[in-house]
């Protein structure tokens, strides 16, 4: 801790600062080469977005190959790079023209040296197609690269190391820290292109969608481990440092990350139990359409009016979950009609069978049935039961292609669908008492 707050060194380092900033900073000298940098840097930009508006004309008429093929492969737009290519040789053109005019060159130097690393950089990184990785990475080497132009690389790595806490048998650094997550940040990002190489892959597979889901998300764990256990022992870490967050890591998953961590291990159970898979229709609760993916904590449903819910895996292991497609894709739907009592019953029984039996999606083997259900208040009450095979496609708009097809073949036939009707049966004698006490009222009310 003594090395961390050394007030000596941070006051002996303040002095210098100050007296290095008085000299070479606060000066006309300084601030005139910086105007230079701000024009030129500022010419760069009003160049390059002129320049990228006119190639943008262009390859839409050229529609080359090559322009093509350019954009595919550095994820960069047109105005970013001809500023990273226009900056550099500028600053360049300006130092030279400073040197041969025997101008003060110290800060205009140094800035074509920061940008001309930062361009090399820039452009580099960007054949990266994450956009986080990439810029983590640019911003990371430009830094190295900035401190080494400057000079101040070796000073700021011996600052980093005396800055030090003793952990275990080892001492852990800021540098020891920023090499390790360093380290790691570019472990995981090739296990993150590792995983997904392995992912393209079991998709070309054989495997079922679960075993797919379940191999990809394991093999994603093992590598993201590796990669953390890798980083720890290149920079030297001692694994014993580990056992004095163990205790505080496992009361942490016992009370605060319970549902989380129940969440994770219901998702394997669903994963190898195949009970869900991917492309299932299933309905939960008040929730109705079809998996679209299995993550480690939630399964997205999609419905069919375009919403996505994310339904905990321990819900889906604890509740009642009906599968649509958990055996078979097949499911029978029931659609009631109602006719008149004057209707012709075998030949309503026949119209309905011919209008399930010429639909589209409804399978012929098992054959479509009618049934008459009951003898209602106003109707002959029928149902028409029906086997489909793709119900990720919809059931309530075969119901209602089956109703518009019956309101037709009714039509034809003159067969009626009757309405609700109720018979008002009224005494005689208490209809002239109920007017009596009606008029007697109004003549009280009158009196008053």
């Amino acid at each position: 801790m003594d090395n961390i707050l050394n007030l000596q060194e941070i006051s002996n380092m303040l002095a210098q600062l100050e007296v290095q900033l008085f000299k070479h900073v606060f000066t006309i000298v300084f601030l005139q080469q910086l105007l230079a940098v701000v024009v030129i840097m500022t010419l760069a930009w009003f160049i390059s977005r002129k320049l990228s508006r006119w190639i943008d004309i262009k390859t839409q008429a050229w529609k080359s190959h090559y322009v093509a093929m350019v954009k595919s492969r550095i994820y960069l737009s047109a105005q970013e790079i001809l500023l990273l290519i226009m900056a550099p040789l500028m600053l360049w053109t300006g130092v030279v023209i400073a040197a041969s005019a025997k101008w003060p060159l110290a800060i205009l130097n140094g800035a074509a040296s920061l940008i001309s690393a930062w361009a090399a950089i820039r452009l580099g990184s960007s054949v990266i197609k994450s956009e986080f990785w990439s810029k983590t990475l640019a911003y990371l080497m430009w830094t190295i690269a900035a401190l080494n132009i400057l000079g101040w690389l070796e000073p700021t790595i011996a600052v980093l190391d005396k800055a030090a806490i003793p952990l275990g048998k080892s001492n852990l650094s800021l540098l020891l820290v920023i090499k390790g997550g360093v380290l790691f940040a570019v472990l995981l990002w090739l296990a993150g292109v590792f995983s997904e190489a392995i992912e393209r892959v079991l998709l070309r597979s054989k495997l079922s969608p679960s075993q797919k889901v379940l191999l990809h998300k394991l093999s994603k764990i093992f590598l993201i481990s590796m990669a953390g256990i890798v980083a720890l022992n290149v920079v030297g870490l001692d694994f014993t440092v580990l056992a004095v967050f163990s205790g505080a890591l496992g009361i942490g998953i016992g009370f605060g990350l319970q549902k989380v961590f129940a969440n994770l291990m219901s998702g394997f159970i669903l994963l190898m139990d195949k009970s869900i898979k991917p492309g299932d229709v299933i309905a939960i609760a008040d929730t109705y359409g079809w998996v679209n993916r299995l993550g480690a904590r939630y399964v997205s449903i999609l419905t069919r009016d375009g919403k996505e819910h994310l339904i905990p895996n321990e819900t889906l292991i604890t509740e009642r979950v009906e599968n649509w497609s958990y055996s078979n894709d097949m499911i029978r739907i029931h659609t009631p009609i109602g006719v008149s009592y004057n209707s012709d019953i075998p030949l309503v029984k026949s119209l309905l069978l011919g209008v399930a039996g010429n639909h589209q999606r409804i399978m012929k083997k098992p054959a479509p049935a009618c049934l008459i259900k009951s003898f209602g208040d106003h109707s002959v009450n029928f149902e028409i039961r029906a086997w489909i095979k793709d119900p990720v496609n919809g059931i309530s708009n075969v119901k209602s292609e089956l109703y518009e097809e019956i309101w037709t073949v009714f039509k034809q036939h003159n067969i009626e669908i009757p309405f609700p009707q109720r018979d008002l049966n009224l005494n005689m004698q208490q209809m002239h008492k109920i007017i009596e006490l009606l008029k007697n009222d109004n003549e009280k009310m009158q009196s008053l």
